[in-house]
């Protein structure tokens, strides 16, 4: 879908490159700029998969690693050539970087007004934490996720996936595609500031306008969908598992009832999920009569919205998973695969080519300066020896 959109990621750690593999994916080229000799800090972080990070080989397939020292002329002047046949650059430096650089967006727009640039950070451009540090549970903190998460009178709990991290990296994409179509009409590129706290921000859009519009504040593991209904909980069963209830809808809960011959129970659809209430506590006993397979049995059966909480084993070899071709190979540059998620767009019917193996580092180096720069072989080794590339 994107095959003719060249893009240049200065990013590095998830929420960048996790933007940009989703860019490669849907052909796009992305052409992965890194530091020379370190490149990007998740290369080294264990485990290893033949000598690299395998968190980096998973979100970065589909993209080409030059090498380049932006902390020199010749670097910049290098870059500046690219950005000249880019269509999109993205980059997550702190907020004032690239100006310093020389590389800011009022400086190359000059050199390609078509450019969408788009700056990856934290808490924006401005405002007063622009210049403030962090990962993705400080994102988490101070847009009140965290403090919504976990269960009733617990402390709060991180997700096991970084959500800050990710829904930034897919609100940039958004950012970008978008930007991407304006153009088609006006020829012109633009800016994009993404900040990851503003898209946690958007993700907690109910909880804030629940507070700011009807005065109910939300509260960790006592909202209708995250704690507070015995019908939409989460139980342990007899072998020590847990399932998942979601039969929030009368007609669920009657499903659920029916096929256990608890029709008895009918009338406490609504029952509060605290210690004590008639209907959780009977169906923590329940849920505890039966060992998890045996859910499963149930919930392939019974149409309620019960499911068994998978770990990862089990979501990797699961039916669903098999079903939908949601694990794929992907090269390395060995030769050897690797298995990996697919995107998880769906274009039927669509060409798919198979995708790039995640870069060595500066393993494009001679093709792509080649190309997008006009750099000589002899070139290159210059540049090489003054630790430009």
């Amino acid at each position: 879908m994107l095959t003719g959109v060249r893009v240049l990621d200065l990013s590095r750690l998830l929420p960048g490159p996790y933007a940009t593999m989703l860019l490669g994916d849907m052909g796009a080229e992305v052409i992965k700029v890194e530091e020379p000799g370190l490149g990007d800090y998740m290369r080294q972080f264990t485990p290893l998969v033949e000598g690299t990070g395998v968190f980096f080989l998973a979100v970065n397939r589909n993209k080409k690693s030059v090498t380049l020292n932006l902390k020199t002329e010749r670097g910049r002047e290098i870059l500046r050539a690219m950005i000249k046949k880019a269509d999109v650059l993205l980059e997550s430096f702190r907020p004032g970087v690239m100006d310093r650089l020389g590389l800011g967006y009022d400086t190359v727009r000059e050199i390609n007004p078509g450019l969408v640039y788009c700056s990856l950070s934290g808490y924006g451009q401005d405002g007063p934490d622009r210049d403030r540090a962090g990962h993705d549970v400080n994102y988490l903190a101070a847009s009140g996720v965290l403090g919504i998460t976990g269960v009733r009178d617990g402390q709060p709990v991180m997700p096991g996936v970084q959500v800050a991290d990710l829904t930034g990296g897919m609100f940039a994409v958004i950012g970008i595609l978008s930007a991407l179509w304006q153009r088609q009409s006006n020829g012109r590129g633009t800016y994009l500031d993404v900040a990851m706290a503003d898209g946690l921000y958007s993700m907690m859009s109910m909880h804030l306008a629940a507070l700011m519009n009807a005065g109910v504040p939300a509260a960790r593991g006592n909202m209708m969908l995250s704690g507070a209904l015995a019908c939409y909980s989460i139980y342990q069963t007899k072998d020590g598992g847990y399932v998942a209830l979601g039969a929030l809808e009368n007609k669920f809960w009657k499903n659920f009832c029916q096929t256990l011959d608890r029709s008895d129970m009918l009338p406490g659809h609504l029952a509060m999920a605290v210690d004590g209430d008639q209907v959780y506590e009977e169906l923590k006993n329940i849920f505890l009569s039966r060992t998890t397979a045996q859910w499963r049995e149930f919930a392939d059966r019974t149409d309620c919205c019960l499911s068994v909480v998978n770990d990862a084993a089990e979501v990797v070899q699961s039916a669903y998973a098999r079903e939908r071709g949601l694990i794929t190979d992907v090269p390395l540059t060995s030769g050897k695969t690797m298995s990996q998620v697919r995107n998880p767009i769906v274009f039927p019917g669509a060409e798919r080519k198979a995708p790039l193996s995640p870069p060595e580092l500066g393993q494009h180096n001679s093709e792509i300066y080649g190309s997008l720069a006009g750099l000589s072989d002899a070139e290159l080794d210059e540049l090489r020896r003054d630790g430009v590339i």
